[in-house]
């Protein structure tokens, strides 16, 4: 394999990073917060264990994503990290309305939230993250 000689192009940090901001540090860890609810309340044994171990899945890769954006963020001149905050905010601000779409229309043997359930959770996540991502800048 040969070893890199270079850092990787500076559009590429950024792509990259701002994929994670919105894919992982939003997507995911919401993830795990949704896959512990249906661990909760799926309609079998057999379903919950599966969401159980969703939820813990979910949740190491929403910790790698904020760990990898701690590192690429810092890797970013100032107004990359600003359109990366932004598009983070964007997506978090769009969280409830999505998760409730979602919560409608989920079996609910899968043990999804209701949908009022659905936007308040993702609303109290988006508040918290938003506050930390908002702290962070």
């Amino acid at each position: 394999m040969p070893v890199p000689t270079a850092d990787p192009p500076r559009g590429e940090l950024f792509a990259v990073a701002l994929h994670n901001a919105v894919e992982g540090c939003v997507s995911e860890a919401f993830a795990a917060a949704l896959a512990a609810h249906q661990a909760r309340h799926a309609g079998s044994p057999e379903l919950r264990a599966v969401f159980a171990a969703i939820a813990a899945d979910e949740l190491r890769h929403g910790q790698l994503a904020w760990d990898l954006h701690t590192w690429l963020f810092g890797q970013l001149p100032a107004e990359q990290q600003a359109e990366v905050q932004a598009a983070q905010l964007r997506a978090l601000a769009m969280l409830p309305r999505e998760t409730c779409e979602t919560a409608a229309t989920a079996p609910a043997e899968l043990g999804w939230p209701s949908p009022a359930r659905a936007r308040v959770m993702a609303e109290g996540f988006a508040r918290e993250v938003a506050a930390a991502v908002g702290a962070a800048a």
